[in-house]
């Protein structure tokens, strides 16, 4: 399978290297084409070259900077067609910018773990509870304003927008995604979240699904690098199309199968509302995080996965009000 890759691995790529990360394929996953774009978000920048990576736009030499016009374009076309695309090589953020994000993403998570063990919270909060593996199809157990675990294990901080330094360019309202949700959509556009998504060891997959069908971007991105079983997204290719199950029914006969998005430092992936994914499993001992954001219409919301309705996790930090009897009285 190897002999598919335009030039053969480079010699401080061993075969150690490479077996186990072809183990982490499974069976129905080891034909030519997954394989071929597999490797190549694997080994990307290890020297090795590959034909091609499909549903991917390259940013050569692009550290925080604006995006070409060419690269705009390309991303435009990709998305409409596929519902989702993979912004590789280069970034749309500095390394000094995405050592900062990674550092206070850190910190938020302390505050918040450090609340809940104050306020008794911890036995039901995902970094305490993915061991237990709850079902899919369990209601959650850990919903607030703050943090929602959707999946045992994980973690969606999604209001994170207001605080520094996500409340500043690249992190808010980055023109360059600005443009592209106005080219995709037609319509003029802005960000509406700012987020952190955590994986903690042991989580389950998700499950595959829709985040809604209204006309919004999410934009996910890898603030440092990680290792290919952490539990990355993948995405079913022109499944946001799908609109009745004849539809799902004409992809399927096609055989899409769907596409990891492993990311380097960095890189970004961008998908439509409606483009099925999901997230893998987390077989890794470290606590994962990707940046996420989410454009779309000027005045369009997303009330259903971030429903306003959430009680604040900041009530419990309300002191209750005693009544004595001269209050009563």
């Amino acid at each position: 399978m190897l002999c598919m890759m335009r030039h053969a691995l480079p010699q401080q790529l061993t075969s150690h290297q490479v077996a186990p990360a072809l183990a982490c394929i499974s069976p129905i996953e080891l034909k030519a084409s997954r394989v071929r774009v597999w490797l190549g978000q694997r080994f990307a920048g290890t020297g090795c070259e590959f034909a091609q990576e499909p549903y991917s736009v390259r940013l050569e030499e692009h550290d925080g900077g604006h995006l070409s016009k060419g690269a705009l374009r390309r991303a435009k076309d990709m998305l409409c067609k596929t519902g989702f695309v993979i912004l590789r090589g280069g970034s749309l953020y500095s390394a000094t910018e995405l050592t900062d994000v990674q550092s206070s993403t850190g910190r938020e998570l302390s505050r918040l773990k450090d609340h809940c063990e104050k306020f008794g919270l911890t036995e039901s909060a995902p970094w305490f509870h993915h061991r237990r593996r709850r079902s899919l199809s369990s209601p959650a157990e850990f919903e607030f304003k703050e943090a929602i675990s959707y999946s045992a294990g994980r973690l969606d901080m999604p209001h994170l927008i207001d605080k520094k330094p996500f409340n500043r360019l690249p992190w808010r309202s980055n023109p360059d995604i600005i443009q592209l949700c106005e080219d995709v959509l037609g319509r003029q556009c802005e960000q509406s979240v700012f987020g952190a998504l955590w994986s903690f060891p042991g989580a389950c997959e998700t499950g595959w699904h829709r985040d809604g069908e209204s006309p919004m971007l999410v934009v996910v991105t890898a603030a440092c690098d990680y290792p290919v079983d952490i539990g990355w997204i993948h995405l079913r290719p022109h499944s946001h199309l799908q609109t009745s199950r004849a539809d799902g029914e004409q992809t399927s006969r096609h055989k899409l199968r769907p596409v990891p998005a492993v990311l380097r430092r960095g890189e970004s992936v961008i998908f439509m509302y409606s483009c099925i994914h999901a997230g893998m499993a987390n077989l890794t001992n470290l606590e994962r995080c990707l940046l996420y954001s989410v454009y779309g219409p000027v005045g369009v919301y997303d009330t259903i996965n971030h429903d306003p309705g959430f009680p604040s996790l900041a009530i419990a930090e309300e002191p209750q009000k005693r009544t004595s009897i001269h209050d009563e009285l």
